[in-house]
């Protein structure tokens, strides 16, 4: 039995790192468990041992508005590496025919790219956004930092304003239907989907229709972490030890311990009982309630809940990292030298259709027509 804990989190990913660092700030002193050999989970930079020098992020890369975020503020993980760039032509679509749909750091720019394909859309994005903005800065924003509301009573609270009713009116549709009814080029359709975050959000998930207005309306776009997304995870792990918060690596929890309906501990593979105050899962909904904790202190509602989770369907990505001599060449680069600094690049998206059927291939388990996003982090 090791030494007692005033907590235990399990994964070091950076959401269990966040918080082991805010309680690390608040006095207590926390341990958390990993089951790999480095802390960060996502953040993973790896060196090609053929190629010295080339670092490639296998995970976790496109960082949105990561500087905006409190968390980042009040951990001052700049100055602990985290440093960040946020490129100004953040993502350029480039069509078979040389066209490109560009999202800029500067809204204007972008709108000037979206009326090259509709002014009718270009109009649509500005109204669209200037409606979000009172909504994302005086509800969704505040949402995110604070406890969530039992829904019933969010609803109320939202039915008071003329902001609350358009976001509950908005949040019905999936995002899929809402670039359709408010957009009317294939392409800025597939592009606002694609701008949204795949990863994310299910672009056809009823209840997530407000996402594309709130994208529009926020001022954070993707940013780069220089040396990597590892970077991120480094700085963590640093404010981590310096608020006296303990990672054990290479450690793989087994169960939680529960007496008298609270959580006291951990046992390990190994057989090590590790005792602490509260624990905090930050593993999977599988992981946690079905094989780390005994059926009989769960609610079987928790057990079904967990059972019948599903994952994105439409987000399994197949990476290929290359190390290359020199920076590679697009046709559309001469007519538009701009797209030589483009943060991201996203090849063979052509047509809304393409979403539901990338969902219907990989819901068969079959590979559909390739749409990519790429990058040179070299640039």
């Amino acid at each position: 039995m090791s030494a007692d804990y005033d907590g235990i989190i399990l994964g070091a990913g950076h959401n269990a790192l966040i918080l082991q660092s805010y309680l690390g700030m608040a006095g207590l002193r926390v341990l958390c468990l990993e089951r790999r050999h480095v802390a960060g989970g996502g953040l993973a930079t790896e060196e090609d041992p053929r190629q010295p020098g080339f670092l490639h992020n296998t995970h976790s890369f496109y960082h949105r508005a990561m500087t905006q975020m409190p968390w980042y503020k009040d951990l001052e993980l700049d100055q602990h590496g985290a440093q960040y760039i946020e490129p100004k032509l953040n993502v350029a679509l480039l069509l078979k025919n040389g066209e490109t749909l560009e999202w800029w750091t500067d809204f204007e720019k972008t709108c000037d790219s979206l009326s090259c394909f509709s002014k009718r859309d270009a109009q649509r994005l500005r109204e669209w956004r200037n409606r979000f903005i009172p909504i994302v800065e005086n509800i969704l924003v505040p949402e995110s930092r604070s406890p969530p509301l039992p829904p019933d009573r969010r609803r109320a609270l939202l039915e008071q304003t003329s902001e609350g009713k358009l976001l509950l009116a908005v949040s019905e549709l999936s995002p899929l239907e809402f670039v359709r009814r408010e957009f009317e080029s294939p392409i800025i359709q597939a592009g606002l989907l694609f701008f949204n975050g795949l990863r994310e959000v299910d672009p056809c998930c009823e209840g997530f229709g407000h996402h594309i207005p709130a994208l529009l309306a926020a001022s954070g776009k993707a940013q780069m972490c220089l040396g990597g997304s590892a970077s991120l995870a480094h700085a963590l792990v640093s404010v981590v030890k310096n608020t006296g918060g303990d990672i054990r690596l290479r450690t793989t929890p087994k169960k939680i311990v529960v007496e008298n309906e609270k959580a006291i501990g951990v046992v390990t593979e190994e057989g090590e009982f590790i005792a602490g105050a509260f624990v905090v899962s930050s593993l999977n909904p599988q992981q946690t309630f079905l094989e780390l904790l005994d059926p009989r202190v769960v609610p079987q509602i928790w057990r079904d809940s967990a059972a019948r989770f599903k994952y994105n369907v439409l987000a399994p990505l197949f990476a290929l990292y290359l190390s290359l001599n020199e920076q590679p060449q697009y046709k559309a680069c001469e007519k538009n030298p701009e797209l030589e600094k483009a943060f991201m690049l996203i090849l063979g998206l052509e047509h809304t259709d393409q979403f539901t059927q990338i969902l219907e291939h990989h819901s068969a388990g079959t590979i559909p027509h390739i749409t990519m996003g790429g990058i040179v982090p070299a640039l």
